[in-house]
């Protein structure tokens, strides 16, 4: 017997036997994280570039994660950073972080510039056009995002900040659980 859970849209999780209701609270959970997969594609600007890659873009303005401003944390030129030391700061993999910036330097959003002392060390920069499609829509759908953490907090009497720990929590935990044995 088969059983949709979800009505009105298509997804890889919509077809589930039943053996699988032995695990509610799992399904559901797949289902937000589903609903939030799709949803959060509203939250990106119609840029051409998703949310990866705008991520990418914002860690090498910011690499600690500041807030996108001109003050404290994010420099009026922001430092090239190596491709390693990049997908580190992001916690991604180096080949990921490569396909990203190669499509981010198609976009000139980014270039890759040779060490002059050691060529097998490469830079990546920040451009103007990357830096100011930041300033634009990042500030904008950062300011967003702000409001429904806001409208959170005040109308639907839920802590965004512990939903923000949570989310964090899940993700380590989710990771963890899904990556043992693996190298």
């Amino acid at each position: 017997m088969l059983l949709n859970l979800f009505e009105g849209s298509v997804s890889r999780w919509e077809v589930i036997t039943l053996k699988d209701q032995q695990h509610p609270r799992a399904l559901e959970l797949l289902r937000e994280m589903d609903l939030l997969r799709r949803t959060w594609k509203l939250a990106i600007p119609n840029t051409g570039i998703n949310k990866s890659e705008f991520f990418t873009l914002y860690t090498l303005r910011c690499p600690n994660g500041q807030a996108l401003s001109w003050g404290e944390g994010c420099s009026q030129e922001p430092a090239p950073m190596t491709l390693s030391t990049l997908a580190k700061a992001m916690k991604q993999s180096m080949p990921a972080v490569s396909q990203r910036i190669t499509k981010l330097e198609e976009l000139g959003y980014v270039r890759r510039e040779p060490d002059q002392r050691d060529r097998r060390t490469v830079w990546i920069h920040l451009t103007s056009a990357g830096n100011e499609l930041l300033q634009t829509t990042g500030s904008e759908m950062l300011g967003k995002l702000e409001r429904v953490l806001h409208r959170l907090d005040t109308q639907d009497g839920v802590n965004a900040q512990l939903l923000i720990q949570a989310f964090h929590c899940l993700a380590l935990a989710v990771q963890e659980e899904f990556s043992q044995g693996k190298p």
